[in-house]
C-alpha cells in the first residue's frame, strides 16, 4: 500500500526521512494530546511472506524505523496505547500471521513501548486457498499468544466481501463469518474490541480499490442488513 505517502517522501535523505517522521509524530500527537487514547503507530509494515516489506521506510532507515516509531509516539504521550496494525494476519498458520507474531516479541523483547496490535479482517467470503477467511478457531489461537506476550488485541478494520458468491448466499455468509470471528474473539482476555471499516455499503474501500461490493452490515440506502 504506501499509496498515501506524499511523493516528496521518497526524495528525502535518510537523516531528513527520519526527521520528517519524529516531527510527524510529534506534532499530530501533539495536536490531540489526551484526546485520542489510541493509535495505529505503524501500519502494514510485513510483506505477504512475513518479512519486513520492501518499503521507501526500511530501504531508507533500515528495520529500526518501526522501533523508533513506537519510542518517539510513547514521548510523544506517554500515556496513550499504541498499536501495530497488519493485514491477513488474523488467524495462525500463515507466513505472514507468523511473521506478525515474531515481530511482535521481538519488539516487546526490546522493550519497546508497544502495547497492542490490530488485526484488519477485510474478509472475502468466497476467498479460497491464502485468500480464505480464517477459522474461528484460528483467530482465537492468534489472540491468545499474542495476549501471551502481553499485548490487547482488537480486530481493526473488519468488512467481509460477498459479491463473488450467489445472490441468495451473500447475506447468510456474510452474517456468518461476523459473528462467528467476533464470538470466538470475544472469548480471548486480550480482545480489546471491533472496529468495522465503514458502516455502509455506499461508501467503501473495496468499491474504490477492487469491485462493486456490499461488505459491510448497512446496504447503500442505510437499512440494516442480517449482520
Amino acid at each position: 500500500w504506501h499509496v498515501t505517502t506524499p511523493e516528496f517522501v521518497a526524495d528525502l535523505s535518510p537523516q531528513e526521512m527520519r526527521a520528517q517522521i519524529k516531527r510527524h509524530i510529534f506534532t499530530t500527537m501533539g495536536h490531540f494530546h489526551g484526546r485520542i487514547k489510541v493509535w495505529d503507530v505503524v501500519n502494514e509494515a510485513l510483506a505477504p511472506d512475513g518479512t519486513l516489506a520492501e518499503n521507501m521506510f526500511l530501504k531508507k532507515l533500515g528495520p529500526s524505523y518501526i522501533e523508533e516509531c513506537f519510542r518517539w509516539a510513547h514521548e510523544a504521550d506517554p500515556s496513550a496505547t499504541l498499536l501495530y496494525n497488519d493485514n491477513k494476519v488474523e488467524g495462525i498458520g500463515s507466513p505472514k500471521s507468523e511473521g506478525f507474531y515474531k515481530l511482535l516479541a521481538e519488539l516487546k523483547r526490546r522493550k519497546v513501548p508497544v502495547h497492542g496490535c490490530g488485526i484488519q479482517a477485510h474478509f472475502n467470503a468466497a476467498g479460497t486457498g491464502l485468500q480464505r477467511p480464517p477459522t474461528p478457531r484460528m483467530v482465537k489461537e492468534q489472540i491468545n499468544r499474542l495476549g501471551d506476550l502481553g499485548l490487547s488485541v482488537c480486530i481493526s478494520e473488519m468488512d467481509v466481501r460477498v459479491s463473488k458468491l450467489p445472490p441468495n448466499l451473500r447475506q447468510v455468509a456474510q452474517k456468518q463469518i461476523y459473528h462467528d470471528i467476533i464470538a470466538a474473539a470475544l472469548t480471548e482476555p486480550a480482545f480489546d474490541g471491533v472496529w468495522l471499516w465503514g458502516f455502509t455499503d455506499r461508501h467503501t474501500w473495496v468499491t474504490h480499490f477492487y469491485y462493486d461490493d456490499e461488505p459491510l452490515i448497512y446496504d447503500e440506502e442505510y437499512g440494516r442488513k442480517e449482520a
